[in-house]
């Protein structure tokens, strides 16, 4: 099949969603199908003046210098990866499926043409859906467009495209790059380092991470914490080390050396750092906000604690340091449970729900 793959904006730093619609196209590429990714440079329907400019300039960058669209992911070599300056059918290469990403692609392609083959959206769009009211209505409204087959990541989200009136074709969970991350250093030696993702977003609550550490350390000498992500839009407690946007592979040896990861959102589509966390040995104990619920259980592979209550998170966090068996048991079983979620796995069903609907479709040109 030709498939594009077409997120809202170009971004060149490190993104969650982004990153797992970049993993699904070199998936695809790799059993063979023909695979675009597209990235508008802006987000709005028309580019400004300074938005031709960083068309240029990223287009020189890939053209005259050859070098890669994206400085922190590598594509598979059969990939291709364009630049436009805003998204819009008419601009999207000739496809038999083209699978949109956030609400903002289905909202500003416009109409469908013949060429654009069959349209899909995979939708992670809950968190924005429950946070912002401003926006709630442009996500429903792009979201209930009858042309696109949607695809929910998590149930969560399909009980949101539920009570809008749309039934999800399925429902995928993302997954791990087998590989990418990993176990590198044993659960039981591990020293009292507390990680946590800082994310500015308001669904992201980082005013219940930061309570939370206050307390922890209060309670507990000899606690080291850390964080990565965005730069912080408030001073961090006294003692926190900050890491900033990191690589792949920082990334995994922070994972790598937590005993505990926290996530305190009020809401997710899914969940990724979390899944990440697991995946290299870290207890996780997170908020019940909705993605995470579809692989993280309470005392079987990590602990839940309610939304907004930092003094749970604080408490969770204190019973695992300070009773190593049972943080052990959550990070082992958490480990089982991440090499099952892999980004072979999910791409399996994609590929399978692709092609049932692509070669459903009568070809009218014959």
């Amino acid at each position: 099949m030709r498939v594009n793959v077409v997120l809202p904006k170009f971004f060149d730093y490190p993104s969650g969603g982004y990153k797992v619609h970049f993993q699904y196209a070199n998936e695809l590429s790799r059993r063979g199908h023909q695979v675009t990714v597209v990235l508008p440079i802006t987000v709005e329907k028309r580019p400004s003046s300074l938005d031709l400019v960083k068309l240029a300039a990223k287009k020189t960058r890939m053209i005259v210098f050859r070098k890669s669209a994206l400085s922190w992911f590598v594509f598979d070599s059969r990939v291709r990866v364009v630049i436009i300056a805003a998204l819009s059918a008419r601009l999207l290469p000739p496809a038999d499926a083209t699978i949109l990403t956030a609400w903002q692609t289905s909202a500003n392609m416009g109409e469908r043409f013949p060429d654009n083959g069959e349209l899909f959206q995979i939708v992670y769009d809950y968190e924005f859906w429950m946070s912002d009211a401003g926006a709630r209505s442009r996500i429903e409204t792009s979201l209930k467009r009858p042309d696109v087959h949607l695809i929910a990541t998590s149930t969560v989200v399909a009980k949101m495209l539920i009570s809008i009136g749309r039934d999800p074709i399925a429902t995928i969970t993302a997954g791990l790059q087998e590989g990418e991350f990993a176990l590198d250093a044993p659960i039981e030696g591990r020293g009292n380092v507390v990680v946590f993702p800082y994310r500015t977003e308001l669904a992201k609550d980082m005013a219940t991470a930061l309570a939370a550490v206050a307390l922890i350390q209060s309670e507990e000498s000899g606690v080291s914490v850390e964080c990565f992500g965005d730069d912080p839009v408030e001073p961090l407690p006294f003692g926190v080390v900050h890491h900033g946007h990191v690589s792949n592979a920082e990334l995994r040896a922070l994972y790598n050396r937590a005993c505990v990861f926290l996530l305190t959102s009020r809401y997710e589509g899914w969940g990724l750092p979390a899944a990440e966390a697991m995946a290299c040995g870290a207890a996780v104990i997170s908020t019940k906000n909705g993605g995470i619920e579809d692989f993280l259980e309470d005392d079987e592979n990590g602990l839940l604690v309610e939304v907004g209550n930092w003094e749970a998170v604080a408490e969770s966090v204190l019973r695992l340091l300070r009773d190593a068996a049972t943080r052990i048991r959550l990070a082992e079983r958490g480990v089982q449970v991440a090499s099952r979620m892999t980004v072979q796995n999910s791409c399996d069903e994609l590929e399978r729900i692709l092609k049932s609907i692509v070669e459903d479709v009568p070809d009218h040109s014959l």
